[in-house]
């Protein structure tokens, strides 16, 4: 089951950035719902390779697990501090393993992320 008393940081470390609880809980869905999750993520890779636009899916996508598009975008897009996180929070490697399969497959969405959040956020490129 899930430790939360991760959030007190790495032993030994006077860390004063806790990690949040909800990060611990997002990794384990990302896990948990993974088959699904490359799924969806597959049939969006397939429209973006035939040249059609995938924003309605990724929005989609956000609607239905917005934590979990979250953690997709820090991971493309915060890779330092999400690795970080990872570390700190002692995330076991099969998990690891499973979210860099997942970015390593999906790479070339990770624009099409980018541009969503940034649209949504009003910063658009």
């Amino acid at each position: 089951m899930l430790v939360c008393d991760v959030m007190m940081g790495v032993e030994g470390e006077d860390s004063e950035e806790k990690i949040p609880r909800a990060f611990i809980m997002r990794v384990d869905d990302f896990n948990r719902e993974s088959e699904a999750i490359f799924s969806e993520f597959e049939a969006i890779k397939e429209k973006y390779k035939r040249g059609e636009d995938v924003m309605a899916d990724l929005k989609q996508f956000r609607s239905k697990r917005p934590g979990i598009f979250t953690l997709i975008d820090d991971l493309y897009h915060k890779e330092v501090e999400f690795e970080d996180k990872l570390e700190r929070a002692q995330i076991d490697e099969d998990k690891r393993q499973k979210m860099l399969e997942f970015k390593q497959r999906f790479a070339e969405l990770a624009d099409e992320i980018d541009l969503l959040v940034l649209g949504e956020l009003g910063l658009e490129r």
